[in-house]
């Protein structure tokens, strides 16, 4: 066994470069700077922030444009507001859990979060088209000081989807950041540690 495991070691080593993350070439790198400062002109848009990965390594990190009226340089290190955007990779993560068989987009949230009160009331498949009824926890018309301080998404879901549902689950659509919430917890406890994957 113990010559196995030395010429096993022996073999591994010379291939340590070749399964090394591969770098951006700079053919890569100009073709991506063209392609963003296109879009970024042809749009309007102020500013772009690119991250290459691979082999699980960061290649390219780089911003483009404005990021503000108060910053006017570009700067890869300045978090950017995703607001909604992250809710189709949500919804994206818990569809490849249904493909596994880990959930199903019927199951009831009570199923995954049994201290949810109307959960028995309400399916993922609810969550994610905003039908819940779940109360949304960021108003869209107005702002207030709890909303600028991080909170736990259990703190989210203790402070708005204990309260009563605002309508029968599946009969009116309302936007429901709650409901996401919810959805990502659900995620979190069905996917036994895909979350940080979605391939």
């Amino acid at each position: 066994m113990k010559h196995f495991v030395t010429a096993l070691v022996a073999l591994v080593l010379p291939l340590q470069p070749l399964l090394a993350a591969q770098p951006l070439q700079p053919a890569e790198a100009t073709a991506i700077d063209a392609a963003v400062t296109k879009a970024l002109k042809e749009t309007g848009v102020p500013s772009a922030e690119i991250a290459v990965v691979r082999d699980g390594q960061i290649v390219l990190s780089r911003a483009w444009g404005k990021p503000s009226e108060t910053l006017t340089q570009p700067d890869a290190a300045l978090p950017y507001q995703i607001a909604s955007n992250s809710k189709q990779f949500l919804a994206a993560l818990l569809l490849l859990l249904e493909n596994d068989g880990k959930i199903d987009l019927d199951d009831r949230v009570s199923k995954w979060l049994p201290e949810l009160p109307d959960g028995g009331k309400i399916t993922v498949r609810q969550l994610l088209s905003h039908t819940s009824g779940l109360q949304d926890f960021w108003p869209q018309d107005y702002s207030f000081a709890a909303m600028e301080r991080p909170v736990a998404p259990m703190d989210i879901v203790r402070r708005w989807g204990m309260k009563p549902l605002d309508y029968t689950p599946g009969t009116r659509w309302q936007y429901s950041n709650t409901g996401f919430v919810v959805a990502g917890l659900i995620a979190e406890k069905a996917g036994c540690g895909r979350r940080a994957s979605l391939a």
